[in-house]
């Protein structure tokens, strides 16, 4: 048994193996965007009762992955997700921003569409003072969602290549330097 993890065939399957990860990963992350294309949208009126952006990747600026998750009116079974890179969040910062003190008292309109039972993607999000629009936000979304669909083709086809690679190899052992 110790001897397969010394074998070139093991090893294609271990890269393999890693791009499958990868690939799982790029599909994940941008699930629900995709769904939020397909479906109908709804308009809401309210205040934001409760905010978190994930702390693991809050701020990093990584497409998918960097997000705030809001509820409205004090609603628990709504969640709200505003997908926005950094420099978006910098010019919504300007008139909206989750972290200030009154934040829960300014309304706030807002278009989102349902990708789950009780999670919602936003769309359009405003007040009197300014606006997110739906082309700035379909703008970011498509951009990232080609990016990751170009990653995503590539761990497919490396995946597939090693996994063929791994099929085709005799087991030989690797070589000790």
């Amino acid at each position: 048994m110790l001897s397969f993890f010394q074998t070139r065939k093991s090893a294609y399957f271990n890269i393999a193996l890693l791009f499958l990860v990868a690939l799982v990963w790029c599909i994940s992350s941008t699930h629900n965007v995709v769904r939020s294309f397909f479906k109908e949208e709804h308009l809401f009126y309210g205040t934001v009762s409760q905010a978190s952006i994930p702390s693991l990747f809050g701020g990093t600026d990584i497409p998918f992955l960097d997000r705030t998750f809001f509820q409205i009116n004090g609603d628990k079974d709504a969640t709200f997700i505003l997908y926005t890179s950094k420099e978006i969040n910098d010019e919504m910062a300007e008139w909206f921003s989750f972290a200030e003190e009154g934040a829960s008292e300014i309304p706030l309109e807002i278009s989102a569409v349902r990708v789950k039972d009780n999670t919602f993607v936003v769309k359009y999000i405003g007040n009197s003072d300014g606006e997110l629009d739906w082309e700035t936000l379909v703008e970011y979304q498509i951009s990232n969602l080609m990016v990751f669909g170009g990653i995503a083709l590539i761990c497919f086809v490396a995946m597939v290549v090693f996994a063929v690679l791994g099929i085709r190899t005799k087991r030989r052992p690797l070589r000790r330097t």
